[in-house]
């Protein structure tokens, strides 16, 4: 599978995971187009991704522990000086590097 579908995947199961409408795993396979042993695959991946996925028995369906979702890309493009600089309400350049750094490093 390419990347792409792989991630149009992902997003599709973190979409729904977001919406708390997976329903239990047999659904949630269903929905997705793919395997029950699959969908444990992708889930697998992405709580080791850092993914706080749990299941509710009660509600039956899969939701995040914490608020959050899934980034629309791999590739963050960092922002120019100029940019920071508008992003930060003309406070520059102390308070946007250190979130640029930070995010950097995040990012490693």
């Amino acid at each position: 599978m390419s990347l792409k579908k792989y991630l149009e995947k992902v997003r599709f199961i973190d979409w729904l995971i977001c919406t708390k409408s997976t329903g239990k795993q047999k659904d949630l396979a269903n929905r997705v187009g793919v395997s029950i042993s699959t969908i444990n695959e992708y889930l697998n991946e992405m709580k080791e991704a850092g993914f706080p996925i749990r299941y509710c028995h009660k509600r039956q369906t899969y939701f995040y522990e914490r608020e959050g979702r899934m980034v629309n890309s791999l590739f963050n493009e960092e922002l120019s000086r100029e940019e920071l600089k508008k992003a930060n309400g003309g406070m520059f350049p102390i308070f946007g590097q250190l979130i640029a750094s930070f995010s950097h490093q995040a990012a490693s």
